[in-house]
């Protein structure tokens, strides 16, 4: 039995384009009110859809192709820092900011498993007093790591692609967290 993978759609009118926006703004707001209760873990777990979407889309417009079935952030990362296939460009992404920004992503997503696959193992070297709702709290730096990670990638995105059509999927402003706000495009970057 084979499961199949589900495609991303492109956007050819407006509906799905917003529709994008609307979630994405939402599920970013959503982490903000994770943090903000200190559910760190739900929060890092939403970051890193977020971040594979955007990492995803990254590699789409890059390689002119979809990615195959749903990578981990980790995966997406090596793609872009290190290429996809024996053949390829070893450097599949050039621009020295985005790979400034992806390598810390990749370095984030280490975090980001040790917070949700090692909260509740212990071992010999630690402190067992320390009860599980105690654990989590060293987390809220991955979740905000993860939340700067994700602005930084989305500003150099944003600034990186013309503008196609009326609603693009990576416009919410992540800075604001009323609402959903439609970003202006600058002007292409420079290549200095």
């Amino acid at each position: 039995m084979t499961v199949e993978q589900p495609v991303r759609e492109k956007a050819v009118g407006p509906a799905l384009g917003m529709r994008r926006v609307q979630r994405y703004a939402a599920a970013f707001d959503w982490v903000l009110h994770c943090i903000d209760r200190g559910c760190y873990l739900e929060a890092i777990a939403v970051l890193d859809s977020l971040i594979s979407d955007r990492l995803a889309s990254r590699v789409s417009y890059i390689r002119r192709q979809e990615p195959h079935g749903v990578p981990t952030v980790g995966t997406l990362c090596s793609w872009l820092l290190n290429g996809h296939k024996k053949n390829e460009n070893p450097r599949v992404e050039h621009d020295p900011e985005f790979r400034a920004v992806i390598a810390d992503i990749e370095n984030w997503s280490k975090a980001r498993n040790k917070a949700m696959h090692q909260t509740t193992k212990i071992f010999h070297n630690n402190d067992l007093t320390i009860s599980f709702n105690d654990v989590p709290i060293p987390h809220r730096e991955t979740a905000t790591t993860g939340v700067q990670l994700l602005r930084r990638f989305d500003e150099l995105d944003t600034q990186a692609r013309p503008p196609r059509g009326s609603c693009q999927a990576r416009s919410p402003t992540l800075s604001s967290r009323s609402g959903v706000h439609i970003r202006q495009h600058p002007a292409p970057r420079s290549e200095a």
